[in-house]
Protein backbone atom coordinates (compact mmCIF):
# COMPACT_ATOMS: atom_id res chain seq x y z
CA UNK A 1 0.00 0.00 0.00
CA UNK A 2 2.96 2.19 0.77
CA UNK A 3 5.23 1.60 -1.78
CA UNK A 4 1.53 1.95 -4.36
CA UNK A 5 1.09 5.13 -2.51
CA UNK A 6 4.57 6.80 -3.14
CA UNK A 7 5.00 5.66 -6.99
CA UNK A 8 1.18 6.97 -7.35
CA UNK A 9 2.78 10.56 -5.83
CA UNK A 10 6.09 10.37 -8.14
CA UNK A 11 3.92 9.14 -11.39
CA UNK A 12 1.24 11.94 -10.28
CA UNK A 13 3.86 14.86 -9.97
CA UNK A 14 5.68 13.76 -13.58
CA UNK A 15 2.01 14.05 -14.83
CA UNK A 16 1.44 17.58 -13.00
CA UNK A 17 5.11 19.39 -14.60
CA UNK A 18 3.81 18.01 -17.84
CA UNK A 19 0.96 19.96 -17.40
CA UNK A 20 2.14 23.19 -16.08
CA UNK A 21 4.88 22.79 -18.96
CA UNK A 22 1.76 22.55 -21.97
CA UNK A 23 3.25 18.94 -22.71
CA UNK A 24 0.41 16.84 -20.87
CA UNK A 25 -1.11 14.59 -23.40
CA UNK A 26 -3.97 13.14 -21.58
CA UNK A 27 -7.19 14.70 -20.19
CA UNK A 28 -6.37 17.62 -17.51
CA UNK A 29 -9.50 16.96 -15.27
CA UNK A 30 -8.75 13.13 -14.82
CA UNK A 31 -5.42 14.22 -13.86
CA UNK A 32 -6.31 16.25 -11.53
CA UNK A 33 -8.63 14.52 -10.18
CA UNK A 34 -6.68 11.77 -9.87
CA UNK A 35 -3.97 13.79 -8.31
CA UNK A 36 -6.69 15.41 -6.04
CA UNK A 37 -7.56 11.26 -4.46
CA UNK A 38 -3.32 11.13 -4.21
CA UNK A 39 -3.05 14.16 -1.87
CA UNK A 40 -6.29 12.92 0.27
CA UNK A 41 -4.79 9.57 0.66
CA UNK A 42 -1.63 11.13 2.36
CA UNK A 43 -3.53 14.00 4.05
CA UNK A 44 -4.99 12.12 6.63
CA UNK A 45 -3.02 9.68 9.15
CA UNK A 46 -5.94 7.97 10.06
CA UNK A 47 -7.10 6.62 6.94
CA UNK A 48 -5.99 3.36 7.75
CA UNK A 49 -8.01 2.98 10.69
CA UNK A 50 -10.90 4.71 8.96
CA UNK A 51 -13.82 2.12 8.12
CA UNK A 52 -14.32 1.61 4.49
CA UNK A 53 -17.36 3.71 4.46
CA UNK A 54 -14.99 6.66 6.17
CA UNK A 55 -12.69 6.46 3.40
CA UNK A 56 -15.52 6.43 0.42
CA UNK A 57 -16.51 9.84 2.23
CA UNK A 58 -13.28 11.31 2.65
CA UNK A 59 -12.33 9.97 -1.46
CA UNK A 60 -15.36 10.89 -2.13
CA UNK A 61 -15.82 12.11 -6.09
CA UNK A 62 -17.05 15.66 -4.50
CA UNK A 63 -14.42 16.04 -2.12
CA UNK A 64 -12.09 15.47 -4.82
CA UNK A 65 -13.74 17.45 -7.40
CA UNK A 66 -13.88 20.76 -5.26
CA UNK A 67 -9.58 19.77 -4.47
CA UNK A 68 -9.12 19.36 -8.34
CA UNK A 69 -11.33 22.63 -8.47
CA UNK A 70 -8.82 24.38 -6.71
CA UNK A 71 -5.64 22.74 -8.31
CA UNK A 72 -7.06 23.65 -11.66
CA UNK A 73 -7.37 27.44 -10.65
CA UNK A 74 -3.71 27.48 -9.24
CA UNK A 75 -2.05 25.90 -12.02
CA UNK A 76 -4.21 27.75 -15.06
CA UNK A 77 -5.40 30.63 -13.93
CA UNK A 78 -4.27 32.00 -10.69
CA UNK A 79 -0.50 31.22 -10.41
CA UNK A 80 1.58 34.08 -11.20
CA UNK A 81 4.27 31.53 -12.29
CA UNK A 82 2.67 29.16 -14.75
CA UNK A 83 3.87 28.96 -18.11
CA UNK A 84 2.44 31.36 -20.43
CA UNK A 85 0.99 28.72 -22.81
CA UNK A 86 -0.47 27.03 -20.06
CA UNK A 87 -2.23 30.20 -18.09
CA UNK A 88 -3.52 32.19 -20.95
CA UNK A 89 -2.41 31.53 -24.35
CA UNK A 90 -0.94 28.83 -27.06
CA UNK A 91 2.61 28.54 -28.23
CA UNK A 92 3.41 29.71 -31.34
CA UNK A 93 6.63 27.32 -31.46
CA UNK A 94 7.02 23.62 -33.07
CA UNK A 95 8.63 20.23 -31.78
CA UNK A 96 11.57 17.94 -32.81
CA UNK A 97 10.29 14.46 -32.71
CA UNK A 98 12.46 14.12 -29.74
CA UNK A 99 11.20 16.73 -28.08
CA UNK A 100 7.75 15.18 -28.25
CA UNK A 101 9.01 11.86 -26.99
CA UNK A 102 10.36 13.83 -24.05
CA UNK A 103 7.53 15.65 -23.14
CA UNK A 104 4.84 13.06 -23.71
CA UNK A 105 6.44 10.22 -22.87
CA UNK A 106 5.04 8.32 -25.83
CA UNK A 107 7.36 5.82 -27.72
CA UNK A 108 8.61 6.84 -31.16
CA UNK A 109 6.49 4.02 -32.42
CA UNK A 110 2.98 5.67 -31.01
CA UNK A 111 4.95 8.98 -32.14
CA UNK A 112 4.89 7.88 -35.86
CA UNK A 113 2.13 5.85 -36.13
CA UNK A 114 -0.09 8.88 -34.93
CA UNK A 115 1.31 11.20 -37.17
CA UNK A 116 -1.86 12.31 -39.17
CA UNK A 117 -4.74 10.41 -36.96
CA UNK A 118 -3.84 12.18 -33.45
CA UNK A 119 -1.68 14.79 -33.91
CA UNK A 120 0.15 16.28 -36.95
CA UNK A 121 3.51 17.27 -38.39
CA UNK A 122 4.69 19.90 -41.12
CA UNK A 123 7.98 19.76 -43.16
CA UNK A 124 10.16 22.49 -41.17
CA UNK A 125 10.99 25.39 -43.39
CA UNK A 126 13.95 25.63 -45.48
CA UNK A 127 13.71 21.55 -45.06
CA UNK A 128 13.10 18.80 -47.74
CA UNK A 129 12.90 16.06 -45.20
CA UNK A 130 12.23 16.33 -40.98
CA UNK A 131 9.07 16.48 -39.18
CA UNK A 132 8.04 19.33 -36.40
CA UNK A 133 4.93 19.07 -34.81
CA UNK A 134 3.41 22.28 -33.52
CA UNK A 135 3.07 22.71 -29.80
CA UNK A 136 -0.45 23.89 -29.42
CA UNK A 137 -1.53 20.13 -30.43
CA UNK A 138 0.08 19.25 -26.88
CA UNK A 139 -1.53 22.01 -24.86
CA UNK A 140 -4.50 21.25 -22.07
CA UNK A 141 -7.37 19.22 -23.68
CA UNK A 142 -6.14 19.66 -27.31
CA UNK A 143 -5.07 15.71 -27.95
CA UNK A 144 -8.30 14.28 -27.03
CA UNK A 145 -9.92 16.22 -29.30
CA UNK A 146 -7.72 16.21 -32.35
CA UNK A 147 -8.37 12.59 -33.74
CA UNK A 148 -11.97 13.73 -34.47
CA UNK A 149 -10.93 16.75 -36.56
CA UNK A 150 -7.84 14.65 -38.53
CA UNK A 151 -10.48 11.60 -38.88
CA UNK A 152 -11.26 14.15 -41.41
CA UNK A 153 -8.75 16.33 -42.42
CA UNK A 154 -6.47 13.18 -43.66
CA UNK A 155 -7.69 13.96 -47.18
CA UNK A 156 -5.46 17.43 -47.31
CA UNK A 157 -1.28 17.53 -47.27
CA UNK A 158 0.58 18.61 -43.92
CA UNK A 159 0.72 22.09 -45.31
CA UNK A 160 -2.42 22.18 -45.81
CA UNK A 161 -3.92 20.78 -42.45
CA UNK A 162 -1.59 23.06 -40.74
CA UNK A 163 -2.94 26.02 -42.75
CA UNK A 164 -6.34 25.15 -41.74
CA UNK A 165 -5.83 25.08 -38.09
CA UNK A 166 -3.75 28.54 -37.71
CA UNK A 167 -5.52 30.90 -40.12
CA UNK A 168 -8.41 33.21 -38.84
CA UNK A 169 -11.47 32.47 -40.00
CA UNK A 170 -14.96 34.87 -40.14
CA UNK A 171 -17.27 31.96 -38.51
CA UNK A 172 -15.13 32.19 -35.31
CA UNK A 173 -14.98 35.38 -35.22
CA UNK A 174 -11.39 36.18 -36.61
CA UNK A 175 -10.25 33.41 -34.42
CA UNK A 176 -8.53 30.03 -35.59
CA UNK A 177 -9.42 26.69 -35.33
CA UNK A 178 -6.80 25.44 -32.93
CA UNK A 179 -7.39 28.67 -30.88
CA UNK A 180 -10.96 27.78 -30.73
CA UNK A 181 -10.47 23.89 -30.37
CA UNK A 182 -8.02 24.81 -27.32
CA UNK A 183 -10.22 27.66 -25.96
CA UNK A 184 -6.83 29.71 -26.02
CA UNK A 185 -5.40 32.65 -28.01
CA UNK A 186 -1.95 32.28 -29.97
CA UNK A 187 0.93 33.95 -27.56
CA UNK A 188 1.09 36.13 -30.36
CA UNK A 189 -2.04 37.75 -30.41
CA UNK A 190 -2.20 41.13 -29.49
CA UNK A 191 -5.88 41.13 -28.45
CA UNK A 192 -8.73 40.03 -27.43
CA UNK A 193 -12.23 41.43 -28.77
CA UNK A 194 -15.20 40.34 -26.65
CA UNK A 195 -16.46 38.54 -28.73
CA UNK A 196 -13.44 36.40 -29.57
CA UNK A 197 -13.38 35.99 -25.50
CA UNK A 198 -16.58 34.60 -25.31
CA UNK A 199 -16.37 32.06 -28.18
CA UNK A 200 -12.76 30.60 -26.44
CA UNK A 201 -15.28 30.86 -22.92
CA UNK A 202 -17.55 28.06 -24.76
CA UNK A 203 -17.30 24.95 -23.34
CA UNK A 204 -15.41 21.81 -25.09
CA UNK A 205 -17.55 20.57 -27.47
CA UNK A 206 -19.82 23.83 -28.26
CA UNK A 207 -16.03 25.09 -29.50
CA UNK A 208 -15.78 21.48 -31.30
CA UNK A 209 -18.79 21.89 -33.16
CA UNK A 210 -17.58 25.33 -34.03
CA UNK A 211 -14.50 23.99 -35.63
CA UNK A 212 -16.32 20.43 -37.25
CA UNK A 213 -18.56 22.52 -39.29
CA UNK A 214 -15.28 24.36 -40.94
CA UNK A 215 -13.73 21.10 -41.27
CA UNK A 216 -16.84 19.31 -43.30
CA UNK A 217 -16.64 22.78 -45.82
CA UNK A 218 -12.84 22.37 -45.56
CA UNK A 219 -13.01 18.57 -47.15
CA UNK A 220 -15.84 19.82 -49.55
CA UNK A 221 -13.90 22.09 -51.13
CA UNK A 222 -12.13 20.36 -54.28
CA UNK A 223 -9.17 23.02 -54.03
Amino acid sequence: MELATKRNKVTARTDLVALATGHYSGNPEKLLDRVAKVLLQGASAELQRMSPAEQDDLLSQRTRGALAASLRRILLSDCPDAPLTVKNSLPVSRLSPEEVLKHTGMSKSTLYRGDGTRFYSVIPTGMQNGRGYPTWQFVGDVPSTMPRVLDLLNRKSRKQVNTFFVSEQDSLNELSPAEVLAGLPFEDRAALAPAQSRMLSLPQEARMDKVMTLVRLEVADPD
